[in-house]
C-alpha cells in the first residue's frame, strides 16, 4: 500500500513538472488556440449541444432566466425533475416553501419523452475598475444540455412550455410583491432601483364596496385585457391599459388597486414621483419593471404640480416638477409633463408587455387633459360615495350580515338616506369597526350618522341658494371642464359634482 501512494505522488509530480514546462515554453496565445481547437473537435464528435441562459442580459434582467428558475422550482417535487441536492427557502412573510437548485448542481427534466439536463452555474464576478451601476458579486445562470437531434424541438416547444408554465405559476401561486422606487434612483447590489416587500393586501372585488354594475364592468375589462394579447399585436398597439381612479378621499381607490392586483395576480409598482429627479430616471424605472404588473401613481395631483394648462390661473412657466424645479421644457434634472406623458404612452412605455397604469386623484379637474385621453387613461372610474349596494357589502364584511338578516324596514331606511348622506366607505367602515361587537348598535349608529349628514347637506344647500356668490369659482371651473374637447363630458361633470364633501 505504501508503494502505491509513493507511485501516485511521483506521477502527480511529473504531471506538475510537465504543466510548468508547457507554460514556460509555449506562449499563452498558442495554448489558448490549441484549447479552442480541441474544444471544437470535441463538440464535433459530441452528440450534445449546450445553451447558456444568464441572469443578466446586458443591463436588463433576462426574463427567460426567471422563467426557467420558476419552472424548475415548481417542478422540483415532481417525478419529472430529479436532483440529489435542493435549497429550501421561505421568506419572512411567505406562506410557502421554495425549492431551488443548489449552486453548480444539475437536474434532469423530461418533456414529451425528451430528456434534458439543467445545470445551475454560479461563478464569482471578476472585480471591475469601473461600472456605471452596481453589479452582483456572483454571476448566475443556467446551462441547458440537449441532444443535437432534439435541438429544434427543444428550442421551440420546450422553451415555450417553460414560459407558459412560469407565467401561470406567477399568476396563481407565487407570492406577489409591492415595489417602491429607491430614493434618488439608488440601486441595490443587483442593479435594481425598486425595493420590494411582500404584498398581502386582503382586498378583493367581492369585499370592495362599490356599485355592483360598475364593479362587474371593471372585472370584465380586466379579464378582456389579459386574454387579448393577439388582438393588441394584430392592431399594432402596446399591450397595456390605463385606469384613472378619481373621487373624494376615502372612497376606496387604494382598495381598488389591491383588488385588481389580487384578481390578476400582478405585482404592484408604487411610483413615488417626488423621489424621481429627471425624465431619464423615470424611463429607467419603467425599464426595470416586469411584465404582468400594475404601475401606480397615487394622488398624482399632489405628487407633482401638473396643473390644467387650460386653467387661466396658471401662469406661464408654471413648475411641472417632482424632485427638481423647472418648466415643461425640462432642464435635465426635472420631471416634465411631456416626460410623464411619454412614460405612459410614448415609445418607452412599449418596453415590456401586459402592464396596467393606474393614476389616482381626488380632483380630476386639476389634471391636464392630455393625461386623461384614451391611450393613456383608457378607463375613467369614479369612486363615489356609498350606494345602497355598497352599504350592504360593508355590513356583510364587518358584521357578517347576509341577505335577509336585516329587517325590511331597516333596509328601506338605509336605501332612503344613503344617497343624500354622501358618506364614504371609509366613514361607514369606521362606524362599523367601532361597534363591531354589538351588531344592532352598529347598525343603529350608522343610520343616525347618515341622517345627520343628510340634514347637514340640506342645510348647506339652503345656504348655497341664499348666497349667490358662494359657488361662483366652482361654476367657472365646471364650465371650463365641460367645454374641454378632452375626456368624457359626463365623467368630468360627475366628478365635479361629487368631489366636494358638502
Amino acid at each position: 500500500m505504501k508503494e502505491y501512494w509513493t507511485s501516485l505522488a511521483s506521477l502527480l509530480g511529473v504531471l506538475a513538472f510537465c504543466q510548468t514546462l508547457i507554460n514556460s515554453v509555449f506562449p499563452p496565445e498558442l495554448r489558448f488556440a490549441v484549447t479552442k481547437h480541441l474544444n471544437r473537435l470535441f463538440q464535433l464528435f459530441s452528440s450534445f449541444c449546450y445553451f447558456d441562459i444568464t441572469e443578466i442580459d446586458g443591463v436588463n434582467t433576462n426574463e427567460l432566466y426567471n422563467s426557467v428558475h420558476l419552472y424548475l422550482t415548481s417542478s422540483s417535487s415532481s417525478s419529472s425533475v430529479t436532483s440529489n441536492r435542493l435549497n429550501l427557502t421561505r421568506s419572512t412573510n411567505s406562506s410557502s416553501t421554495t425549492f431551488t437548485l443548489s449552486n453548480n448542481d444539475s437536474t434532469l427534466d423530461t418533456f414529451n419523452t425528451v430528456t434534458v439536463l439543467w445545470e445551475h452555474v454560479l461563478t464569482q464576478r471578476q472585480t471591475q475598475t469601473f461600472a456605471w451601476r452596481p453589479m452582483p458579486e456572483e454571476k448566475r445562470g443556467f446551462t441547458l444540455r440537449v441532444k443535437k437531434k432534439d435541438k429544434g424541438f427543444i428550442l421551440n416547444s420546450y422553451l415555450d412550455h417553460i414560459t407558459e408554465t412560469a407565467n401561470e405559476i406567477r399568476r396563481k401561486n407565487q407570492d406577489r410583491f409591492l415595489y417602491t422606487n429607491s430614493k434618488g434612483g439608488a440601486m441595490d447590489s443587483r442593479g435594481l432601483p425598486w425595493e420590494p416587500v411582500p404584498f398581502k393586501h386582503p382586498s378583493t372585488f367581492q369585499t370592495l364596496a362599490m356599485d355592483l354594475v360598475k364593479k362587474r364592468e371593471i372585472m370584465e375589462d380586466l379579464k378582456d385585457f389579459v386574454e387579448c394579447e393577439s388582438f393588441y399585436k394584430k392592431t399594432g398597439r402596446a399591450w397595456k391599459r390605463g385606469y384613472l381612479l378619481y373621487g373624494p378621499p376615502g372612497t376606496g381607490k387604494s382598495s381598488m388597486i389591491a383588488a385588481m392586483a389580487n384578481y390578476l395576480g400582478y405585482d404592484i409598482y408604487d411610483l413615488e414621483l417626488t423621489e424621481v429627479r429627471s425624465n431619464s430616471e423615470l424611463r429607467k424605472l419603467l425599464m426595470k419593471t416586469s411584465s404582468k404588473s400594475i404601475i401606480v401613481i397615487e394622488d398624482i395631483d399632489c405628487s407633482i404640480n401638473l396643473k390644467n394648462r387650460n386653467n387661466k390661473e396658471n401662469k406661464p412657466g408654471m413648475m411641472l416638477t417632482g424632485f427638481g424645479l423647472g418648466n415643461d421644457e425640462g432642464s435635465g434634472d426635472t420631471i416634465t409633463l411631456s416626460g410623464l406623458l411619454n412614460f405612459t404612452d410614448g415609445l418607452w412605455s412599449c418596453c415590456g408587455s401586459e402592464r396596467i397604469f393606474v393614476f389616482t386623484t381626488n380632483h380630476i379637474e386639476k389634471l391636464d387633459h392630455a393625461l386623461l385621453r384614451s391611450g393613456r387613461m383608457d378607463m375613467h372610474v369614479c369612486m363615489s360615495y356609498c350606494t345602497f349596494d355598497s352599504v350592504k357589502i360593508l355590513l356583510r364584511n364587518y358584521l357578517g350580515y347576509e341577505e335577509g338578516d336585516l329587517s325590511d324596514d331597516v333596509l328601506k331606511e338605509f336605501e332612503r338616506v344613503v344617497d343624500k348622506a354622501e358618506i364614504t366607505p371609509a366613514d361607514v367602515s369606521e362606524c362599523l369597526i367601532k361597534n363591531r361587537r354589538d351588531k344592532e348598535r352598529a347598525v343603529r349608529e350608522l343610520l343616525v350618522e347618515m341622517k345627520r349628514r343628510v340634514e347637514k347637506n340640506e342645510n348647506n344647500g339652503k345656504l348655497r341658494g341664499q348666497n349667490g356668490s358662494f359657488n361662483v369659482a366652482d361654476e367657472e371651473e365646471e364650465k371650463r371642464a365641460l367645454d374641454s374637447p378632452y375626456g368624457d363630458k359626463e365623467e368630468i361633470e360627475d366628478s365635479i359634482c361629487k368631489n366636494s364633501e358638502g
